[in-house]
């Protein structure tokens, strides 16, 4: 099937600024950590906390230091630090600021941090330690933050927290969760008004997953081609600036038909792609590259992450 409308041109623009596609493997050499185990103050709907199992957790900043040495020694070339937000809608890093700059200073690995509604001050913070990068969850719609994680913050929140951050660090990748809405379409698309205020690296599409034991675990996934539109529309606002579709997504029978739709919207990467959407991509000539790597990670950094040769599957 090949794309027309807004999908049409969604991909011609993506092919006139960078005719490759990236398939990103995040794991064994760029594993997330979490900081709180697996607790969290808000268990939002969507997660209640199930997504922290996943992750090494890493509850005191010794541990933490010593984990990340291990990986460093063990061939790791980065991480992603997580965990839990607390109350106030934040990953609470305060006790891992000098930990954080140990580990980038004496293991060189890349850092990522997810963090959440951090005030300015911690933005700063952060940003003296080393962090080469924030994953931003960005929500542009009120009520979506009330259904969701049930705290008192607005859409305005988000912008001053990402503008902190914007501030502080040298990357900034928002994330927007399409559906997250009870699987409705909500903000996305103020979101991406939204973000023509910022400087960002990079561009992260999570769809939502009604996943088993949380509130949501029986609404309805977004379709894919509304998956499609966001990214499209995506890709015509931000000609230049790599998108990916990263790891929460549905992975059901319609797995395929979610990544075919986010090719034909021109996304640039793509975390661990089905095999017959590596052969669609190099159907269209679009060359395929693996990055041992998250999916976020600023084009000059990636490159170092690059394998050749790469067949997909």
């Amino acid at each position: 099937m090949e794309p027309s409308g807004i999908q049409g041109r969604a991909l011609e623009t993506k092919l006139a600024h960078d005719p490759t596609f990236c398939a990103c493997y995040p794991h064994p050499k760029f594993p997330t950590l979490s900081i709180t185990g697996d607790t969290c103050s808000l268990n939002c709907k969507h997660c209640n906390r199930r997504y922290l199992r996943h992750m090494l957790p890493c509850l005191t900043p010794d541990v933490l230091f010593t984990t990340c040495l291990n990986l460093a020694s063990n061939g790791a070339r980065g991480v992603l630090l997580s965990g839990g937000y607390n109350g106030e809608g934040y990953v609470p890093f305060e006790p891992f600021l000098d930990a954080i700059e140990r580990v980038k200073r004496e293991t060189g690995l890349f850092i990522s941090a997810h963090t959440g509604l951090v005030p300015g001050w911690l933005a700063q913070e952060l940003g003296k330690t080393g962090v080469d990068l924030v994953d931003f969850d960005l929500i542009g719609d009120d009520e979506t933050v009330e259904l969701v994680m049930g705290i008192d913050r607005s859409v305005e929140d988000y912008q001053r927290a990402m503008k902190a951050l914007e501030r502080s660090l040298p990357n900034v990748v928002p994330h927007i969760c399409i559906g997250l809405h009870a699987g409705e379409l909500r903000g996305e698309f103020r979101a991406l008004e939204m973000l023509s205020e910022f400087e960002i690296s990079g561009l992260v599409f999570l769809a939502l997953v009604p996943t088993p034991g949380t509130p949501f675990e029986k609404v309805e996934s977004p379709s894919p081609s509304v998956v499609g539109e966001v990214i499209a529309r995506a890709r015509l606002s931000f000609p230049e600036i790599p998108l990916a579709l990263g790891c929460m997504r549905p992975r059901s029978r319609d797995r395929v038909e979610f990544e075919l739709q986010a090719v034909r919207s021109g996304v640039d990467r793509m975390v661990a792609p089905a095999a017959d959407t590596i052969k669609e991509v190099k159907r269209r000539g679009i060359g395929v590259k693996r990055v041992d790597a998250c999916c976020s990670l600023p084009v000059s950094d990636l490159i170092s992450f690059m394998k050749p040769n790469f067949n997909g599957g």
